[in-house]
């Protein structure tokens, strides 16, 4: 997931099958996960025949970043007095947004003018726009798909310049489109896979640690090495062992979930995990509560169906608002099995958490 020196996560091992399936299911402008040497999962059952080809249903396209360019916005009336804030808000197609993609699920909405920002980092835009919107999130969702591997997400936002402008053109955004008293009001992360490393990097600018309310890593947390002593390395860790320490003390919220896949000359997401869980002296215990599987468009024929089950689960541990859960898996599938999940075992957790506030 990282890239050169800092961490070699590089695809490596993968047999030549993930890296196919990843292809369906990012398009060519998102990585797999780098963690990537892993073992084929064997299936349950005999693998379904091949899905059918791409022009039998749109599900079967790969999100692309760059649409289209889309119609003139339709002028908006001005909300009259008691109207909702978002009575002619226009949600009608996605907004270009800073090289990525600002979503409206059906779930968001604003009565008074604020709103919430999600920005998530790698992963399909159908996929993650439309589990935000099972899950029932009120936010707004940026979407970023920038490259291979985690170091462009690393350098995309190694400058706090790189979250201001999407701040900044996401409430644009909003009051072209016609949401009356615009602003923001919360801001989230998530990152799939090797999205990580741009949430490290956004958490160790210090205009935007506190600002951060949220975060959701989903089968992406990893960490380097240093060959030599194996010392942990910091500038990978410490943001996220600073951002548990909050969570514990419910001043924000950290969800992690995470598959049993194995790496090399780095930690997986398991043993990364378990370096955060002890920074906060917070222990895991056995589960074996199943979360379902959502049932979402984007998700057909993205893993054949013998493999389309929901991840049994494993571990978990929670203490404030920390909350983690490790579930099985070894090969390519689960991990994407993760992206097409996360609305039913991680970001129930968002939606509770911003309930409350």
């Amino acid at each position: 997931m990282l890239r050169r020196a800092r961490a070699p996560m590089a695809l490596g091992g993968l047999a030549l099958l993930a890296m196919g399936l990843a292809s369906l299911l990012l398009g060519s402008r998102s990585a797999p996960m780098a963690s990537a040497a892993v073992q084929v999962e064997a299936p349950i059952s005999p693998p379904a025949p091949p899905p059918p080809p791409a022009s039998a249903s749109p599900a079967t396209v790969p999100a692309v970043l760059a649409e289209e360019s889309p119609p003139a916005p339709t002028p908006v009336a001005t909300a009259k007095p008691g109207e909702r804030a978002d009575a002619h808000f226009d949600r009608s197609w996605r907004a270009p947004l800073a090289g990525g993609l600002l979503m409206f699920p059906p779930s968001w909405s604003s009565e008074d003018g604020q709103y919430d920002l999600v920005l998530h980092l790698n992963g399909n835009t159908d996929l993650v726009e439309e589990n935000y919107g099972f899950a029932g999130v009120n936010a707004v969702v940026a979407i970023l798909n920038l490259g291979v591997g985690s170091g462009v997400y690393e350098d995309r936002f190694a400058d706090p310049a790189g979250l201001r402008l999407i701040l900044s053109r996401a409430q644009d955004v909003m009051v072209a489109r016609g949401l009356k008293n615009a602003r923001l009001r919360r801001i989230g992360l998530s990152a799939w896979s090797s999205g990580y490393g741009g949430i490290i990097k956004i958490l160790q600018h210090e205009e935007f640690f506190d600002r951060i309310n949220a975060i959701v890593l989903v089968d992406s947390i990893h960490c380097g090495y240093d060959p030599h002593s194996k010392a942990l390395k910091q500038d990978q860790i410490e943001p996220t062992r600073r951002f548990a320490k909050r969570a514990v003390e419910s001043k924000a919220l950290l969800t992690i979930v995470h598959s049993e896949i194995e790496t090399y000359g780095y930690h997986n997401a398991h043993r990364t995990t378990d370096f955060v869980l002890e920074s906060v002296g917070v222990a895991r215990t056995a589960t074996n509560v199943f979360q379902p599987l959502p049932n979402v468009p984007a998700m057909k024929h993205v893993v054949p169906n013998a493999y389309m089950k929901p991840l049994e689960p494993l571990t978990e541990a929670h203490r404030g608002e920390l909350h983690v859960r490790g579930y099985s898996g070894t090969g390519p599938y689960t991990h994407m099995l993760h992206l097409i999940q996360f609305s039913t075992t991680a970001l129930p957790d968002l939606v509770a958490f911003w309930g409350r506030r």
